[in-house]
């Protein structure tokens, strides 16, 4: 072999060797020189925002916000939180995260300060504020970029994707992209199990559920309902309270006491958050709810509440899963719901969190509401 050759082959060993050993350093290929130092992204309201192409330092500002940024694997960017964050009990992705509490406070909830979130100087403020000109106007008060996101939900097809398009959006800013993939295979991946598991059963073979005490915006009894109540439409089951009966409304409702005896489901679920009203409720009104098969059999059932500081993800697939098990055993026989759930909790949250929920709601099983 001439020298010329052997030169060549030198050179060809030294460069894969450094090419690899820069992707070992950075676990991808290195940050290109030519990067721009900005980015145009268009938000979820159709704003279109210039943000920063190395962001290190977020804030999440308004309903869910923290909670997004979390399952995003990005908790040790967060610079700052609302007040009413440092309140950790109840909201899962909190709970796995103390350090939050002992974070700089960037005003009170739903949208914060601006003196306090620009003196923490974040690189970007997310906001689910999805008014623009609330945006905008947060946006020339902080010299800052704020991104417009819209929550999103679990309970339709449209909620799921405006969910999976908030994360993809914020991986994106974050550069949290295989994060934001990941975390949206693993819930649509669920839901898929769980429609899988149920949706043949045929209706005839299903027990007729109702669910009560949901919580919205405060504690609730009885008759706090919802035609929409996500664990069941997750489950396919036939939940007593249509969306006539809602006034086509996928919110939480409140239904005539003197319905329920018509509807007498045969299972009842009791939001935890709304059990000792339910039971105030219950007991005041016996005459009318003492004629319930699902009462006077005790097939009551407590559930976690998700709605805190808006919905928790998590605690809708949690419950998802525990309803299954209650509803249909056969189909969920491989199914350990307390097992499933530190499953959920430590994939989007960092932690296996049932226990503490346990200490905060109670745990999955029968609960007396006479």
């Amino acid at each position: 072999m001439n020298k010329k050759a052997i030169y060549a082959i030198i050179c060809a060993v030294i460069i894969v060797v450094s090419t690899v050993t820069v992707i070992s350093l950075y676990g991808s290929a290195p940050p290109s020189e030519s990067l721009p130092p900005t980015q145009d992204i268009v938000d979820m309201t159709g704003r279109t925002v210039t943000v920063p192409n190395n962001v290190t330092r977020v804030i999440g500002v308004n309903y869910g916000a923290l909670r997004l940024i979390t399952y995003l694997g990005a908790a040790s960017m967060v610079c700052g939180i609302e007040q009413t964050e440092t309140e950790l009990a109840g909201r899962p992705y909190a709970m796995a995260n103390p350090q939050y509490a002992n974070l700089p406070v960037i005003g009170p909830q739903f949208g914060g300060d601006p003196e306090l979130i620009a003196a923490q100087k974040p690189d970007v403020v997310f906001s689910t504020d999805a008014i623009v000109s609330t945006l905008d106007s947060l946006q020339s008060q902080l010299g800052i970029p704020v991104i417009g996101i819209v929550y999103g939900g679990l309970d339709t097809e449209e909620s799921r994707q405006t969910f999976y398009d908030s994360l993809t959006l914020m991986g994106k800013v974050m550069h949290k992209e295989d994060r934001a993939t990941e975390v949206i295979n693993y819930v649509s991946g669920i839901i898929d199990d769980l429609n899988t598991r149920t949706a043949n059963i045929p209706d005839a073979d299903k027990p007729s559920v109702y669910v009560g005490g949901l919580s919205s915006r405060g504690n609730h009894g009885f008759t706090s309902t919802s035609a929409s109540y996500a664990p069941f439409t997750l489950t396919n089951s036939k939940n007593v309270i249509t969306m006539e009966m809602a006034s086509n409304s996928t919110q939480v409702v409140n239904v005539d006491v003197e319905a329920l005896p018509s509807l007498n489901p045969d299972i009842i679920f009791i939001d935890y958050n709304g059990l000792d009203l339910s039971q105030q409720d219950v007991r005041t009104h016996m005459d009318v709810y003492g004629q319930l098969d699902a009462i006077k059999n005790d097939r009551t059932y407590g559930v976690m509440g998700y709605n805190w500081y808006a919905l928790n993800f998590d605690v809708v697939l949690t419950d998802a899963y525990y309803i299954g098990t209650a509803l249909y055993p056969d189909q969920f026989s491989d199914i350990d719901a307390v097992e499933k759930a530190d499953e959920i909790y430590t994939f989007l949250c960092g932690a296996p969190l049932y226990d503490q929920m346990v200490d905060i709601y109670g745990p999955f099983g029968p609960v007396n509401i006479k």
